[in-house]
């Protein structure tokens, strides 16, 4: 596809694989540089777009004598596209490396294609400009072109990575607009946490009291009506540390019920439970109603809670009626006492009922990583399934796009896992990936070939405790609490946070990921570009 006013723009984006991270950062330069004129192709077998994308390319890029600058990922071979289409070898060229060919793992070395490389190099002695998104993969790219060209059996180029060199540099990728709101929200957030767990009396759990009025209000008579006022106005007081949206609904709301318990007489009293039944119903709604996004996470199933001692069913009984609705709906179905639980661990501002149940809800892990061998899914599962079997407790979101290829290791897991899934597959709108990411407390990552690690740092944006490989990236990126040597120290982390989940929910990863924000980035693109 492209976009319009082609013959007007100055500036050439083109993305062969237009998708996940590609389309992310492709999508925020046309927003923010002016006169942009875009070339995409579809994101679908990138063995295939890094082949043979050029041909393709060189006949539907329009021609056009005021272009100046062009932009394009390292998918794209540049050095074929300019030899197609010497129109274009005048302009300002900028390669952008996601990743590198030179360092992907292989399980035989006779499985490495070296076309892909090879590409990329020849993509940066054409290239002007050649941008990584990282130290690492800066460093890994130049470090292995000599290595990688020794495979040639004879007429060997030499001295390749002193020419490309000069042409490097380093901007980090920048995370969305979206994923920034996130952080601003959670951190206004943490600091209500922070006030609310100094005390004690901040613990109060809006259903359970709820419940117990409904309990006892059997009991009440018209003589009980200021103790039910005093009660009332108790929790009129804790919703003052709600976020302003959540106390007007739950003040007003209260505040009905005063009014009506100043009519209570003994004949009155199911007039009390239905008032106070209903609001029950309205604190479950509550999630929906705070949100800017009116796509939500989850579809709520409710059909068996029609008392309250159905919400008290066991976490299995109820996850195994809901993965079973949910594998022929594809989405999830929570029971009300899952959807409290879910709701209360987004970390949204409902605050006041969150820390109540910090060291009894289950652990929430996340896997949010392409279906791909290069992430490592094999070791993932295998820790997971090691947990599993040690009996302990715990919610799964494994997230992520499938392309071509198709691993068993997931469904084989997903049979064995069932009973802990929360979230099961790709989601396609933006919004609803982050509310997943919001509602865990620890998001894993297993890679192989990671040379930034978008989902981990939108995580962390998230309020999720990282957890990755000593490896790759990620030393350049995370302090070391944060790193694990081994899949046995991995298992161990995650089994110690199964037993004491406060521990994450609690913790304050310690990462300035303000770093990564398109905001303190934009001005590192809009150089690229001449602004």
């Amino acid at each position: 596809m492209s976009s319009s006013s082609s013959c007007e723009a100055q500036n050439l984006l083109i993305e062969p694989f237009y998708g996940g991270s590609h389309k992310q950062l492709i999508d925020l330069i046309q927003k923010e540089i002016p006169e942009c004129h875009l070339v995409t192709m579809t994101a679908k077998k990138w063995h295939w777009r890094s082949r043979v994308s050029a041909l393709y390319l060189a006949q539907n890029i329009p021609f056009c004598t005021k272009y100046k600058v062009l932009f394009c990922s390292s998918v794209l071979n540049l050095a074929e596209l300019v030899a197609l289409r010497p129109d274009l070898a005048s302009l300002k060229k900028i390669i952008y490396f996601h990743e590198n060919q030179l360092v992907y793992p292989v399980r035989e070395k006779k499985d490495r294609d070296i076309q892909h490389g090879y590409n990329q190099i020849l993509s940066c002695l054409v290239a002007d400009m050649v941008v990584f998104n990282s130290q690492y993969n800066m460093d890994s790219f130049l470090s292995s072109i000599g290595k990688f060209l020794h495979v040639i059996p004879d007429y060997r180029p030499k001295n390749i990575a002193d020419q490309i060199k000069p042409k490097c540099q380093v901007i980090y990728f920048p995370l969305s607009d979206q994923v920034s709101l996130v952080t601003q929200r959670l951190s206004a957030n943490q600091t209500l946490d922070s006030e609310i767990s100094s005390s004690s009396s901040q613990t109060i759990d809006t259903e359970t009291s709820l419940s117990n009025q409904i309990e006892s209000s059997g009991r009440l008579s018209s003589n009980q009506t200021v103790d039910t006022e005093t009660s009332l106005s108790s929790q009129i007081e804790s919703s003052g540390r709600l976020s302003s949206n959540q106390t007007v609904d739950t003040e007003t709301s209260l505040s009905n019920q005063i009014e009506s318990s100043e009519r209570l007489s003994s004949n009155q009293t199911s007039d009390l439970e239905t008032s106070l039944s209903n609001q029950i119903e309205s604190s479950e709604r509550l999630s929906s109603n705070q949100t800017e996004d009116s796509e939500t996470t989850f579809t709520y199933g409710c059909e068996d809670c029609e008392s309250k001692s159905s919400h008290k069913q066991s976490y299995y009984q109820n996850q195994s009626n809901q993965n079973s609705s949910s594998q022929s709906n594809k989405h999830i179905r929570l029971s009300c006492e899952q959807m409290q639980v879910v709701q209360e661990d987004c970390r949204q501002e409902n605050t006041s009922v969150l820390h109540s149940d910090q060291k009894t809800r289950p652990l929430h892990i996340v896997w949010a990583h392409r279906w791909e061998h290069d992430k490592g899914p094999e070791l993932f599962f295998e820790v997971v399934i090691r947990l599993h079997r040690e009996g302990c407790q715990f919610y799964l979101s494994v997230l992520g796009e499938q392309f071509t290829d198709y691993l068993e290791v997931f469904e084989n897991s997903r049979a064995t896992l069932q009973d802990h899934i929360l979230h099961w597959g790709y989601l396609p709108s933006k919004a609803k990936f982050l509310k997943v990411l919001e509602s865990a407390d620890v998001a894993v990552s297993t890679a192989l070939h990671e040379f930034f690690g978008v989902s981990m740092l939108e995580a962390v944006n998230c309020g999720c405790y990282p957890l990755c490989p000593n490896r790759l990236v990620y030393p350049e990126i995370y302090p070391k609490q944060y790193l694990y040597n081994t899949s046995n120290q991995l298992f161990k982390t995650l089994r110690r946070f199964c037993r004491h989940p406060e521990v994450p929910r609690q913790h304050a990863v310690q990462i300035d990921v303000s770093k990564f924000s398109w905001e303190k980035r934009r001005s590192d693109f809009k150089t690229l570009f001449g602004f």
